[in-house]
C-alpha cells in the first residue's frame, strides 16, 4: 500500500464526508433503529440478546417435552458477525484519462482541478457508505418483515453464508389470522381494516398497542382497492389513515426496498421485504444497529486514510502492482431486533 495519489485532498476525507453529510442515501434503516455504540467483537447471539435466546430455548408449554436445540444452531447464533465490506477501483486507465483533463488548460485554471479531484475523491466514497448502508437496510427490511435474516447464496452471493438467523419473533405472532380469508389481493373478499382490528385487539389482550402498519406501496393499493375501504370511500392512503387514526387504530406506511445484488460483475434485484406481509410496530424505534470496531480502527495502516460515517469505516490508499487508487467501505453489524415480543407479522396471502 502506498499514499493515495491524490495527496493532501485524500488527507481531509473526513472534512468531505461531514461537508456532505447530506448527499448520502438515505438510510431506511434509521427510521426504525438506533445506532449502537461500537464494540470490541460481536456475535449473533449479543445483537440477539443472550436471555432472549435462553427464554426461548426454555419457556414450554405445561407437559411438553423440552426443546432440544442443535449444536449447529448455537454454534451459528454464537458466531461472529462478519464484516460488511466493499471496495472500489479508480485503474490506470482512470487515472491517465484523469490526468489527460487535468493537464488540459482548462478555463476556470486551479479552481476547476480541484473540483474535479474532489469529485472524483467523493464519488467512490459515496459509493461505499451507500452500498454499505443498503445491506444494512436489506437486513432490517427483513428483520421486520419476517423476524429471520436470511443471509445466502441469493442475498449474499459471494460473502460467508451463515443462513437464516431466527430473531425469535414469538410463533403466534406470526400465524395469527384475524378473518376466514387474507387474500388481499382479492378485492371482493380482503378485509383490511378488519385485519387490522382483529391483530390490534389480540395484541392489546397482551398490553400491546400499536402505531403503524408497515406495507409495501403493492399492498397498501390492494387495501385501497378493497370492497371494505372502497364502500366507505377511503379512496386515498391519507382518507384511510384519517378512518384508522379516528378509530384508534395503527395508521399504514409504505416501505419498499429493491436492492441490486452483484455476482460476478453482474446485478439481480432482490426484494427485501417480503411483499405478502404487513407489520405491526409500536412506537419508537425497533431495535439497535449493533456494530464493532473495525480491526484497522486499533491497528491502522500505514499509508492509508480513514474517516467515518455513522460507524462505516472508509479507507483510501494507493497500490503500485497493480496500479491503483482504492476506496473501501466496511462495518461489521447486526440488527438486534428489540421489540421482537411485541411487533406482529401478518400475512396477507395465507388462509386461517
Amino acid at each position: 500500500m502506498i499514499t493515495s495519489i491524490f495527496g493532501a485532498y485524500a488527507q481531509k476525507l473526513q472534512a468531505l464526508i461531514d461537508a456532505r453529510q447530506d448527499k448520502f442515501r438515505p438510510a431506511i434503516w434509521s427510521k426504525y433503529f438506533d445506532l449502537g455504540v461500537p464494540q470490541m467483537s460481536l456475535s449473533y447471539l449479543t445483537a440477539i440478546g443472550r436471555t432472549r435466546v435462553e427464554a426461548a430455548a426454555s419457556v414450554v408449554a405445561h407437559g411438553a417435552a423440552a426443546p432440544l436445540r442443535s449444536r449447529a444452531g448455537l454454534d451459528k447464533l454464537s458466531g461472529e458477525v462478519a464484516a460488511i465490506k466493499v471496495k472500489r477501483a479508480m485503474d490506470e486507465r482512470d487515472w491517465r484519462n484523469y490526468l489527460t483533463i487535468q493537464n488540459l488548460n482548462m478555463a476556470g485554471g486551479e479552481d476547476t482541478k480541484k473540483t474535479q479531484i474532489l469529485k472524483l475523491i467523493w464519488d467512490d466514497v459515496q459509493f461505499v457508505v451507500d452500498s454499505v448502508t443498503k445491506r444494512i437496510d436489506i437486513m432490517v427490511a427483513q428483520a421486520l418483515s419476517t423476524g429471520v435474516i436470511a443471509i445466502n447464496t441469493t442475498t449474499n452471493p459471494d460473502g460467508v453464508i451463515p443462513g437464516n438467523i431466527d430473531l425469535l419473533v414469538p410463533s403466534d405472532h406470526k400465524t395469527f389470522c384475524g378473518t376466514s380469508t387474507r387474500y388481499w389481493s382479492v378485492a371482493a373478499t380482503a378485509k383490511p381494516i378488519t385485519d387490522i382490528a382483529a391483530v390490534v385487539v389480540a395484541a392489546e389482550a397482551e398490553g400491546v398497542s400499536y402505531e403503524k402498519v408497515l406495507m409495501t406501496s403493492t399492498k397498501m393499493r390492494q387495501a385501497l382497492a378493497s370492497t371494505e375501504v372502497t364502500t366507505l370511500e377511503l379512496n386515498t392512503l391519507e382518507k384511510l389513515n384519517n378512518y384508522l387514526q379516528d378509530s384508534k387504530l395503527p395508521i399504514i406506511e409504505t416501505i419498499d426496498l429493491v436492492a441490486p445484488i452483484e455476482k460476478d460483475g453482474v446485478n439481480s434485484n432482490i426484494t427485501a421485504w417480503d411483499g405478502d406481509n404487513i407489520v405491526f410496530l409500536p412506537a419508537g424505534k425497533q431495535g439497535i444497529i449493533h456494530n464493532s470496531v473495525s480491526i484497522e480502527e486499533v491497528n491502522p495502516v500505514a499509508g492509508v486514510v480513514y474517516a467515518k460515517q455513522n460507524n462505516i469505516l472508509v479507507s483510501k490508499w494507493g497500490e503500485t502492482e497493480p496500479f491503483g487508487e482504492y476506496t473501501r467501505g466496511e462495518i461489521a453489524a447486526f440488527p438486534g431486533l428489540e421489540t421482537a415480543d411485541s411487533i406482529w407479522i401478518f400475512d396477507t396471502a395465507a388462509m386461517s
